[in-house]
């Protein structure tokens, strides 16, 4: 037995996802002197304000260490603002400076987005998006293989 790395599909999207995101942290750090994962944050709170770094981290699948870095160093730059809420429970928000430099990026994600998509049509597209969203309702299961017995 061989694994046909050309048809395996984890080693493709892992292929295609360190290749994409390497490209944008050069990118995003020599335009915008932010890396990939403040971009990230950056773009979850803009979509979610007032949520907390600990739901940024469930929802896009990321190391706590890395966001929290992240949040950190956005805090620090002004772009975003924070509140405490209890003890333990911080939420952020996007502030004015946050979304001058969101749109900047943005701008570059959908560019980059639209090369990556290139030579396929928009019923393909739709079929891919809807394949990948299945396949992130598979990952539950997907976890589950190979635990219990050996």
């Amino acid at each position: 037995m061989q694994l046909d790395l050309d048809r395996y599909v984890p080693g493709l999207l892992l292929w295609l996802s360190n290749k994409v995101s390497s490209s944008a942290s050069a990118l995003y750090h020599d335009r915008f002197g932010i890396s990939v994962t403040e971009w990230r944050v950056l773009a979850y709170f803009k979509i979610y304000p007032w949520s907390t770094a600990s739901k940024a981290c469930e929802l896009m699948g990321l190391d706590k260490a890395a966001v929290s870095r992240s949040v950190a160093q956005l805090v620090a730059n002004g772009f975003l603002e924070s509140r405490p809420q209890g003890l333990r429970k911080i939420e952020y928000r996007v502030t004015a400076e946050g979304n001058r430099l969101h749109n900047a990026v943005y701008r570059f994600a959908m560019a980059r987005e639209q090369a990556l998509l290139k030579g396929i049509s928009d019923a393909e597209r739709v079929l891919l998006i809807d394949l990948l969203q299945r396949m992130l309702g598979n990952l539950e299961e997907v976890q589950q293989v190979g635990r219990g017995s050996r």
